[in-house]
């Protein structure tokens, strides 16, 4: 069954039906809301978010274990395993936590 996904995107919530086999990204984009992206791969960082509850499974996309650990996503990748709470925020953010863990 679907999980219910809140999204924060530039100071609106907005809430998402997504099926386990369907991509948070692709559904927001489905749903008129227009979150940045790319590649849709889970290899630009250009979709990135903060999971702020709940669980996904980012398996498919790039991310180090430790960045995954402190709980960002890449949207492009992201299936929903429970009701999830995430917030957009910054590629920059996530580029340069990305970065200082590359080299561990």
């Amino acid at each position: 069954h679907s999980h219910k996904v809140v999204i924060e995107h530039e100071g609106r919530t907005t809430e998402l039906e997504v099926e386990p086999d369907e991509t948070i990204l692709s559904k927001a984009l489905d749903s008129g809301l227009f979150v940045p992206h790319d590649c849709k791969l889970g290899v630009c960082m250009t979709c990135p978010a903060k999971l702020l509850n709940g669980t996904v499974d980012q398996s498919e996309g790039m991310l180090s274990d430790d960045v995954v650990e402190r709980g960002y996503a890449l949207l492009c990748v992201s299936y929903p395993q429970s009701d999830c709470q995430i917030r957009t925020i910054p590629e920059e953010e996530l580029l340069s936590l990305q970065l200082a863990t590359a080299n561990d």
